[in-house]
């Protein structure tokens, strides 16, 4: 017999790649339903305030769900799914909806008010040095440090953190439960706040003649199964922080995200995040450094920090976040974040 015609042939060739091209389209179809599922499980979480075992830790990235939305898009569109790619746009709208705001700056045009920064000494062991540089570099105004040990707040001392902010609160305690507040201009009534895991403060100091609370807090972190103290530690915050009335600066290790539901609270008795009212961006502050390799230096993106629960927040004090960022500290696990406050 003899070879196949042409014709033949091709027809052969376009039926393979007829089969091929459905295939592609099925495979396409399942990875973006799977793809799809995958992100609406921290989705779903976020909107209806779910955070029950590891939901509390899903929930903290949702700035990198909002990115891994992107897949079940391009997915549906390489399936021509149309109802998939329908259901994907409008997932990842709502993620962007709900990150937006950090990227939407408030007018603040006026003098500096007040510089604050928050740092965690990572149980103590963090630079005093590096703690004083902060200070100096950005002429701070307020500093409040979490993870205070007595043995940090010796070295602080010796570094000379109170020549360049005299007053302070300080509450160091063993391993992660210390607390300190250092600034520039008098403190009063300072007074630890019961009822926390960690030590929480409050103190009145002054802004432009008038009075201001100033409120630090370190929640316990959630775990990934059990976090009963987090729960704790957010209900006790909340309890001091809505019936606190004319201006407040609240700063600390919060161990929260913009996205999780106790942090929303907050915001819901108006406190304000610096981060969103300066646009600042997605500015995450831990882990820092938190990928090492033995033998050789691991890639930049490894050691990146990529959840953002260093917070300073404001409550009808007249002031605007106007610049916010996070600054590499030595020797922690965090990045301290440093805010410019300005008048209208």
């Amino acid at each position: 017999m003899g070879e196949p015609g042409v014709e033949q042939r091709d027809g052969r060739a376009a039926s393979v790649l007829s089969a091929l091209g459905r295939g592609l389209t099925v495979l396409a179809r399942a990875l973006a339903i799977m793809a799809l599922v995958a992100v609406l499980i921290p989705v779903v979480a976020r909107f209806a305030g779910w955070e029950g075992g590891p939901l509390a830790v899903i929930v903290s990235l949702m700035p990198w769900v909002t990115l891994a939305c992107l897949v079940p898009v391009v997915l549906s569109l390489l399936a021509r799914d149309w109802i998939l790619v329908a259901l994907s746009v409008a997932v990842a709208a709502l993620c962007v909806w709900w990150i937006a705001p950090i990227f939407v700056a408030s007018t603040a045009s006026g003098p500096v008010a007040l510089r604050v920064a928050t740092f965690s000494l990572a149980n103590g062991q963090a630079d005093a040095g590096a703690v004083v540089d902060l200070v100096r570099e950005n002429d701070l105004d307020l500093l409040a440090l979490t993870e205070l040990t007595p043995e940090a707040q010796a070295r602080l001392e010796a570094a000379g953190l109170d020549e360049l902010l005299p007053y302070s609160a300080e509450y160091p305690g063993e391993w992660k439960y210390g607390t300190g507040l250092w600034s520039s201009r008098p403190l009063a009534e300072a007074e630890p706040l019961p009822g926390f895991t960690a030590q929480a403060i409050r103190a009145e100091t002054t802004l432009g003649g008038d009075r201001l609370t100033v409120i630090v807090a370190h929640p316990e972190s959630p775990g990934v199964f059990d976090h009963s103290d987090w729960d704790a530690d957010l209900v006790a915050l909340k309890s001091v922080l809505e019936p606190e009335e004319g201006p407040v600066l609240v700063a600390g290790d919060l161990n929260t995200t913009r996205d999780h539901r106790g942090f929303r609270q907050i915001e819901g008795f108006g406190y304000v995040d610096a981060v969103d009212e300066a646009g600042a961006g997605f500015l995450a502050t831990y882990p820092n450094g938190s990928v090492r390799w033995r033998h050789e230096r691991p890639p930049d993106w490894l050691t990146e920090p990529f959840v953002a629960i260093d917070h300073v927040l404001a409550k009808d004090a007249g002031i605007v976040a106007a610049e916010v960022e996070t600054v590499v500290m030595p020797r922690s696990d965090h990045r301290a974040l440093v805010a410019v406050y300005r008048e209208p």
